[in-house]
């Protein structure tokens, strides 16, 4: 998971995590911040920790402690520090000073990833975004120091003056950028139109839970993948054939992470906007992580943070089986491997499934054969089975995609219906074999 980079051209970093009150020393969080680390371009030399009653409000950790950081930097010739932890801006200017080296908060070191990862201009304005937003009152404190001098009652010094300036340029360009990211809105809002009518199919989880690789595997596109945290930013939605022959629109944006920074939440609200207007969620969870049951609860939380309806149907997908040496098969949800292949046959059907509950399925009878009215029926339509009978009249049995009132708006126009019947269940079909599978990968 570490950098493609040489370590000669890797930032050393000394990793430092405070544990407050009754919080217990999680190896796993040690080993994700690792990850992050890597993924921006450094990498742990050396690591070290505290238990604290409470953060010190001056340095977040002890005076004592601070000073050991110093001495463990220079000596490992590291000049930068991380912390598992959000901090003050004043918590930061005390650090640097005390240690002589820069001080990365949690929060700093996930957008430094983003902004790594950044590929499209959606993305790139999204994360300046981010990062102004961020950085915006932390500047006080970056120009703290400048603001003592000549300073006094009825007087402003050249640090606060400068503050000032800093600040309006960048209200300035944050006002710039959101004005930007709702244009890009209104053409995502204009694409969504082309949409309506399809079901809508979100693949949301952990980061590095394995959504791309899963969408790259059902729909045979080579999005890029990497075994790393927040190797996608981009939404990105491909067409889906079902095993049926019809299709869905499945999909991926941006993983999750614990303590995802509410500047980000709120900077990616259009990328994230496909996981709030979703038909059905495919929660991944990646069944080979120890900390899969802490990663459903992040999940389970930034859905709710980022407005998501609890009434939208989920089916958890247990993504990278594969990978698990004792595997047994979950109470709930579905066990795949997208790289093997393994149970994508019983995740084709119980996507349908779910689409099929979302549509208002009949039973027309027409007095006979009219290819026009079979043709809307195809497109307006999932078109489950078609009988027909020696009269040359046929029943057609189908689910409609925008209600019932549709249907018989448009069954009203002709005089070739002989009865319209409402079901109550949509007819029960199963497929198996993946060849019976096929996907398109048109970009839309």
């Amino acid at each position: 998971m570490h950098s493609t980079r040489k370590s000669a051209e890797l930032e050393r970093v000394l990793l430092i995590r405070a544990y407050i009150g009754n919080e217990s020393e999680e190896t796993e969080s040690t080993r994700e911040m690792v990850a992050l680390i890597a993924s921006a371009g450094g990498i742990v030399i050396a690591q070290e920790s505290q238990k604290r009653k409470a953060p010190d409000s001056r340095l977040f950790i002890g005076k004592g402690k601070a000073d050991q950081l110093r001495e463990i930097a220079r000596r490992e010739n590291i000049n930068t520090i991380v912390f598992d932890h959000n901090l003050s801006s004043g918590q930061v200017s005390r650090l640097e000073e005390v240690t002589n080296c820069k001080i990365i908060d949690r929060t700093e070191l996930i957008l430094a990833i983003f902004a790594e990862q950044a590929r499209t201009m959606e993305a790139k304005l999204q994360i300046e975004l981010a990062q102004l937003r961020y950085a915006l009152p932390r500047l006080s404190g970056m120009w703290h120091h400048f603001s003592r001098l000549g300073a006094g009652i009825g007087t402003r010094g050249p640090g606060e003056t400068q503050l000032e300036i800093d600040r309006r340029r960048a209200r300035s360009r944050i006002s710039l950028l959101e004005k930007k990211i709702e244009e890009v809105e209104s053409r995502w809002q204009i694409v969504s139109a082309g949409r309506k009518g399809m079901f809508n199919i979100t693949i949301v989880g952990y980061t590095n839970a394995g959504k791309s690789t899963l969408l790259n595997t059902l729909c045979k596109t080579w999005l890029y993948t990497a075994d790393k945290p927040f190797a996608t930013l981009d939404t990105t939605s491909r067409r889906m054939m079902l095993p049926d022959n019809s299709e869905v629109l499945l999909s991926d944006t941006v993983g999750f992470i614990e303590r995802l920074p509410e500047t980000l939440v709120a900077s990616f609200h259009t990328t994230l906007d496909v996981a709030r207007k979703a038909d059905l969620l495919l929660v991944a969870v990646d069944r080979s992580s120890p900390t899969r049951g802490i990663q459903i609860d992040v999940v389970r939380n930034t859905l709710r943070r980022i407005g998501v309806d609890k009434s939208v149907p989920r089916l958890t997908v247990w993504t990278k089986c594969d990978a698990v040496d004792d595997f047994r098969y979950p109470r709930t949800g579905v066990a795949i491997s997208a790289l093997s292949g393994f149970g994508l046959d019983n995740l084709m059907n119980r996507i349908m499934g779910f689409r099929d509950k979302s549509l208002d399925w009949f039973e027309i009878e027409l007095k006979y054969h009219d290819s026009a009215v079979l043709h809307w029926l195809y497109s307006n339509c999932i078109v489950r089975d078609v009988i027909y009978n020696e009269d040359d009249s046929s029943r057609v049995f189908a689910g409609a995609l925008r209600g019932y009132d549709s249907i018989e708006g448009k069954m009203k126009e002709t005089d070739m219906v002989k009865s319209f019947v409402r079901l109550a269940e949509p007819p029960k079909t199963e497929f198996t074999g993946q060849s019976d599978r096929k996907c398109t990968t048109t970009t839309i």
